[in-house]
């Protein structure tokens, strides 16, 4: 019996979580902004394990994330299943273009996703799609007045085109706090309930939910119940900015709720968020007209004694998995991420290698560089490229980088001059950029690393006899210092011009904090 877990259940930058029960099997959907694959997937049959599988966009009939600026792209998703098929829904702001991708499970549990999306002509974002008696909504969020007043709206819709049959409709103003977003529509006992987030994705961050007898409303809340949860007002939680949820029943029909919520680091006075937002899961009871989540307070540590009914759905213990990609697979493992578009043709898996060629696009270009990374999951984290021989660097560079985003990033690059081996430091702070040698290598490079503890971020390279690297102020790389807080910090390696990296193993393990 499992006494308790760990939240986040998805760690690194995996927001705006939606679940569906499909058989015995959950599946996940998340958020990627500007990250191709668009849609983060997940499938798990215990809810504390989840499997990363392809992301659902593959292609720009699907989702043209070419043009997605930083923090742009693929917003929050929705997932459902009915008429025995999956429906995603999502917006992808780089277009603004609201859509539904039809997905199909087959015999060996694989989901087809079809190439053409189904577009909704809605003036808002994070469409939640709710289907009853063969109708289909889409609630949504969206300005309704030039003051840049928000409200969750309504529509219905032809499943099959997207044409509107009936709205949109105001249903919902919220309870007043700001940004009222992220809505679901749950059915429950003859009543609907509008879930929502309220209070901005920051530090006021709170989820709210309404009763309706009537699918179009009014939707209302009693004088106590709002919010329903949050840690707004908790500031000694270790986790923070609670909010934009999602209600599900397990295999024996227990509730649960899943949300995003962050791990902020003290660092002195301030408070910095690296790994961006993450997805949390609550049980909930809902014995009476509204529902009880976990405690009442979002935390980190999950006793489920309160929860025996819940307890049946967790079969097995929950795993701390290291990543590590020794390349022994014929296709790109699917935590791997590119920039607005894929890398298929500057990507080479054989023998048991990765080689990225490289790309005379730079990093800080709204385009799609030769950089493939990973979300950084953890505070205190090493993430270790292995260099094989096979490397060339020609007239190009080679190296790791870490970004939040495309003006606050920082590289240890290598470049070669006859025979020796040049290191150097390429960073950006927003309109700062800091370019400095670090001296030389006398071989080619063994190895790259990046230490990431809670205050500083070390880059650095040996060629197995001589070790040069840089230390820099996390702080740099995080939500407070862009002032948004849609992505997290992503890790990888990085080529430029005729360069080609060749790797046999990145891995990404938990280290102490110092």
């Amino acid at each position: 019996m499992i006494e308790s877990y760990q939240n986040p259940i998805l760690r690194g930058m995996y927001p705006d979580p939606s679940i569906v029960l499909v058989k015995d099997t959950y599946y996940m959907v998340n958020s990627t902004f500007e990250y191709f694959p668009g849609i983060a997937l997940s499938k798990s049959t215990d809810l504390l394990n989840w499997t990363k599988v392809p992301g659902i966009t593959e292609s720009k009939e699907q989702a043209d994330l070419s043009k997605a600026k930083s923090n742009e792209g693929i917003f929050a998703v929705c997932i459902r299943f009915f008429n025995d098929h999956f429906y995603v829904i999502t917006t992808n702001f780089a277009e603004f273009k609201n859509f539904i991708i039809k997905g199909r499970l087959t015999d060996t549990d694989e989901i087809i996703w079809e190439k053409q999306r189904v577009e909704i002509d809605i003036m808002g974002i994070d469409p939640d799609l709710y289907h009853e008696n063969g109708r289909t909504y889409v609630t949504f969020t969206g300005y309704i007045d030039e003051k840049g007043t928000k409200a969750i709206q309504q529509a219905e819709i032809e499943l099959s085109t997207g044409k509107i049959v009936r709205g949109p409709e105001v249903i919902s103003m919220g309870t007043g706090g700001r940004d009222v977003e992220g809505p679901h529509i749950i059915k429950r006992n003859n009543s609907y309930y509008l879930l929502a987030a309220e209070g901005g994705t920051g530090v006021g961050h709170m989820i709210t939910m309404f009763q309706s007898e009537n699918l179009w409303g009014p939707f209302e809340d009693t004088g106590s119940i709002n919010p329903i949860f949050t840690n707004r007002d908790r500031a000694n939680e270790p986790l923070q900015n609670i909010g934009h949820a999602d209600l599900f029943q397990d295999v024996q029909g227990n509730w649960w709720l899943t949300c995003l919520g962050t791990r902020p680091s003290t660092i002195g006075f301030k408070q910095i968020t690296n790994m961006g937002r993450e997805t949390l899961l609550y049980p909930v009871n809902w014995e009476g007209e509204w529902p009880e989540i976990n405690n009442g307070i979002p935390s980190e540590t999950v006793d489920m004694t309160d929860f025996p009914k819940h307890q049946s759905a967790l079969t097995n213990e929950q795993k701390a998995v290291a990543f590590c990609d020794t390349f022994q697979q014929p296709a790109l493992n699917p935590e791997w991420l590119s920039l607005r578009d894929s890398l298929k043709e500057n990507i080479v898996l054989q023998n048991d290698t990765l080689t990225l060629k490289g790309r005379s696009i730079a990093i800080e270009q709204e385009a799609t560089p030769a950089f493939l990374g990973i979300r950084q999951t953890e505070k205190a984290e090493a993430f270790t490229v292995d260099v094989a021989d096979t490397t060339a660097i020609n007239n190009g560079k080679i190296g790791i980088l870490s970004l939040i985003n495309d003006s606050h990033f920082a590289a240890i690059l290598v470049t070669k001059q006859e025979n020796q081996f040049l290191v150097s430091r390429y960073q950006k702070v927003e309109d700062l950029i800091i370019e400095e040698n670090l001296g030389k290598l006398e071989s080619m490079p063994k190895q790259f690393k990046l230490i990431n503890q809670p205050a500083t971020k070390t880059f650095t390279v040996t060629d197995g006899k001589k070790e040069l690297s840089f230390e820099t102020s996390s702080l740099h790389f995080s939500n407070e210092a862009i002032a948004a807080l849609n992505t997290g910090d992503v890790q990888g390696i990085y080529v430029l011009a005729d360069a080609e990296l060749v790797i046999s193993k990145a891995q990404r393990q938990k280290i102490e904090v110092e």
